[in-house]
């Protein structure tokens, strides 16, 4: 997946790689902003929107499902709009981890988070590899995570609860180095195409890194975790 820089639009593709990163500090922004006003300023709306939690869990699935299928379908302002209510939703949900963990808790595993974040986008930007023979690799993690989040339920806090913590850590800062070399390759190729594709590509890729660093920071915190 190798390409001629000399025929490419370098200044095209450096806008679409600012717009992704952009809206991913949107989202980002918007969950742990929404998060922190819930939890500092507003704990009984709080506590009325915990009420409805299941059915904001099953919606923020729908909308990331309807991003990733019909992306196609629905046009730049749509993407936008579901982008921007997913962010809002999951800073509701993890507006409560402020009563399971220490502040201090959270603002280093957000810290660490983001350092192991920007390493790992300036290896993956700076790379010459081709990243993408790691796709299979990846999947497989993220089953096997997934796996062993179902036990985990049932077995609480356990061996395989770190191992699967420390798992999600290294594969959640792969994934982020995999993303970004795919995403700049990808801007290579959309350098010369319609703005609309653009815009919904820019906002699908952000959602990509986004849940790369909110994974990150959530297995982080299990480290850093000083429960009240």
């Amino acid at each position: 997946m190798y390409y001629n820089m000399n025929d490419i639009d370098i200044k095209s593709s450096n806008n679409f790689l600012r717009k992704v990163f952009l809206y991913m500090i949107l989202g980002v922004g918007i969950s742990f902003g929404t998060g922190i006003y819930l939890y500092q300023f507003n704990q009984e709306l709080l506590f009325t929107l915990s009420r409805y939690f299941n059915i904001l869990g099953i919606a923020s699935i729908a909308m990331v499902l309807g991003l990733n299928f019909f992306l196609k379908k629905m046009s730049a302002g749509m993407a936008r709009i579901l982008f921007v209510l997913y962010s809002l939703v999951i800073g509701i949900i993890f507006s409560t981890v402020g009563f399971a963990y220490s502040p201090l808790a959270i603002l280093y595993a957000f810290g660490t988070a983001l350092i192991i974040f920007v390493v790992m986008t300036i290896y993956g930007f700076m790379t010459k590899e081709d990243l993408s023979s790691f796709r299979t690799f990846f999947i497989v993690g993220l089953i096997s995570l997934i796996i062993m989040g179902f036990i985990n339920i049932r077995l609480g806090v356990g061996p395989l609860y770190w191992i699967e913590t420390i798992a999600g850590i290294v594969i959640f800062s792969g994934l982020t180095a995999y993303d970004i070399n795919r995403i700049k390759w990808e801007s290579y190729q959309l350098a010369d195409g319609d703005n609309e594709i653009i815009e919904k590509m820019g906002i699908i890729e952000a959602l990509e890194l986004y849940l790369d660093f909110i994974n990150l920071f959530l297995y982080l915190l299990r480290i850093f975790g000083r429960r009240k």
